[in-house]
């Protein structure tokens, strides 16, 4: 907990006329956790927050009494008030030796947090970093704060040493959990994410890889092929996408999708859209779009929006790829020359859209992917309630278990774009 949010909460806690002594440790003494060994944990006592007392009631039982929590404009009845999987407690104190609160942490807006390490030559420019953070700032994600969007936190951290820099990791997360055990503080674990640009993978040219959907971990080895800064970029949050539940369809691993515009779709994590005038941004699909046959498509009603999504919506987004190609447009909502041949037709006619042969597909509306993050990564990020064993809201930790994992976009070393 940073000095001047002690003294915030001490003057708030003063003017309340409650005490801000006691004989407890203050939040910064907090015991190291045991998260790790998790039938442990829930043996491990919070310090208690200044202003509570052992006999304050804590409704929500995530170690903030009551009171402190309205003095911190959090929910005394959830224990996670912005649903980022990291609880109240540990993003306003703290835990086991890492102060989130000083890294930006906010329990009233979403936060994201990824440990970002790399090999030598291989950092990330600042450029390629706040082309992620300002998509995930401009989310349509709404807070307990009343504010919009995600805080995304990537936290570049540390060179990989030349000898540990396996230029191949093959087994790719045998050779990973070798530079994770020695670079990855264990502090960390229970919160971040953890992402290294490594330079290739199993001995191909894919530009990424998740482990599992959702996941804790990720490589980008764009590298691979000298890539861009835009595609380092798409990739670093094509493979968080997968961290935080979203597959190559959104809900589902149906790649090329015309209808799911987002980044997830392998049409754009290279490229990405034209939003707000801003060529290249990225995105994960904020809009929801009706179904579409690849039997028959019509240039001239373009996309077709589904509640809550609207045609003033589906009208900020451009730069719309199919087949590898963008094509011409007016906006997601207007003419839509899909097939490429630089006039819009009148008739209807087929085109394969997912590049699987047939002109049979009919794709089914698309999701919202904002609204459908999953910030748990497979049970390794977070939990709901610090000094208790960590648990899941899903019958299974993964949607996509990491062994069944395929690897993301690749692109020939001699035919990168």
């Amino acid at each position: 907990m940073s000095q001047l949010h002690k003294c915030l909460l001490t003057a708030s806690l003063a003017f309340l006329g409650l005490s801000a002594c006691g004989d407890e440790a203050p939040p910064d003494a907090a015991q190291p956790s045991t998260r790790q060994a998790e039938m442990v944990a829930e043996a491990v006592p919070l310090p208690l927050p200044v202003g509570c007392l052992l006999t304050s009631l804590d409704t929500d039982s995530d170690g903030i009494c009551d009171v402190v929590e309205v003095v911190l404009g959090t929910d005394p009845n959830k224990a996670d008030t912005d649903g980022d999987r990291l609880s109240d407690y540990v993003e306003s104190f703290g835990f086991g030796g890492l102060d989130l609160s000083a890294l930006g942490a906010n329990p009233r807006k979403k936060d994201v947090f990824v440990e970002v390490d790399y090999y030598p030559n291989l950092r990330p420019s600042q450029a390629t970093l706040d082309k992620v953070v300002t998509a995930f700032a401009s989310a349509p994600v709404s807070n307990p704060n009343g504010s919009t969007g995600i805080t995304l936190h990537l936290v570049v951290d540390q060179q990989i040493a030349a000898a540990d820099a396996d230029m191949n990791l093959s087994p790719v997360w045998t050779d990973f959990d070798v530079i994770k055990a020695k670079y990855f503080a264990a502090a960390r674990a229970p919160y971040f994410h953890y992402m290294v640009f490594a330079n290739q993978y199993n001995g191909g040219f894919s530009s990424g890889i998740s482990r599992g959907a959702p996941a804790q971990d990720f490589v980008v080895t764009v590298a691979s092929f000298n890539g861009t800064e835009q595609q380092n970029a798409g990739t670093l949050m094509h493979e968080l996408g997968h961290n935080l539940g979203l597959l190559h369809g959104g809900n589902d691993d149906a790649n090329y999708k015309p209808n799911y515009l987002s980044i997830m779709n392998y049409e754009y994590q290279f490229y990405g859209f034209e939003l707000g005038g801003n060529v290249g941004a990225l995105d994960y699909s904020r809009v929801r779009v009706a179904s579409i046959s690849e039997a028959a498509v019509y240039d001239l009603t373009a996309f077709a929006p589904v509640a809550p999504t609207t045609e003033s919506d589906l009208g900020k987004i451009y730069g719309l790829r199919f087949n590898g190609a963008q094509v011409s447009m007016f906006s997601a909502t207007d003419f839509v020359d899909f097939n490429n041949n630089r006039q819009y037709d009148f008739n209807t006619y087929a085109l394969d859209f997912n590049r699987d042969g047939d002109l049979t597909d009919v794709f089914p509306t698309s999701q919202n992917d904002w609204a459908a993050l999953l910030y748990d990564g497979g049970g390794q990020i977070g939990f709901a309630t610090p000094g208790i064993s960590r648990y899941l809201d899903r019958e299974e930790p993964f949607l996509v278990a990491p062994e069944k994992m395929e690897p993301c976009l690749s692109r020939e070393p001699d035919r990168a774009p």
